[in-house]
């Protein structure tokens, strides 16, 4: 693009310039409001993660679950299924009420629901790593997966090297420094 006229270059130039302007006033007018929105919107995840970690725990069996790993796959079971909210906040409430006394039992109570399929996938994400979004499965985690967990002190996770190069083998004899004189 030519331009023949420089006062043609300082409009278009002053132009983006007030546009940032712009953008700047409007962030900074915005500014005192920012952190309340965010601190809400937190608040609203962190009530529905706790939900999550409170039902995976009784699903699982497990006292301790990693919070980053149950981050990641309550927002993926939320987005391969719009009511799986509705449901975790059922199953929570039944897990926290003390009406089941194990998983096996809610199991069997919830057979036949649209909950059923809910627990069913919260479980296998947990014991998986990965979670089916939209007919296409989505990897989460390999060491947060519960499978892994059997296996971990004696397997590496496959692609990546245990150790140094040769590490699994045994060293080789050290040579002779020098050849013995007859």
């Amino acid at each position: 693009m030519q331009f023949d006229n420089l006062s043609t270059i300082t409009a278009l130039s002053r132009a983006a310039v007030q546009i940032r302007r712009r953008q700047l006033l409007a962030l900074l007018i915005a500014a005192p409001w920012l952190p309340s929105v965010a601190q809400a919107a937190g608040s609203a995840v962190t009530a529905g993660g706790d939900k999550f970690m409170t039902l995976s725990m009784f699903a699982t069996g497990r006292s301790k679950l990693d919070p980053d790993v149950a981050a990641q796959l309550l927002a993926a079971l939320r987005e391969s299924e719009d009511t799986f909210a509705a449901a975790v906040d059922q199953l929570s409430a039944d897990a926290s009420s003390g009406k089941y006394p194990d998983i096996e039992r809610m199991e069997a109570a919830v057979r036949g629901t649209p909950n059923h399929a809910a627990l069913l996938e919260l479980v296998s994400a947990w014991y998986t790593g990965t979670v089916s979004v939209k007919g296409r499965p989505r990897f989460i985690t390999l060491t947060g997966a519960l499978l892994y967990e059997p296996i971990a002190d004696g397997s590496h996770i496959p692609g990546n090297c245990a150790g140094a190069t040769n590490s699994w083998a045994n060293q080789p004899a050290p040579a002779l420094a020098a050849m013995p004189s007859l």
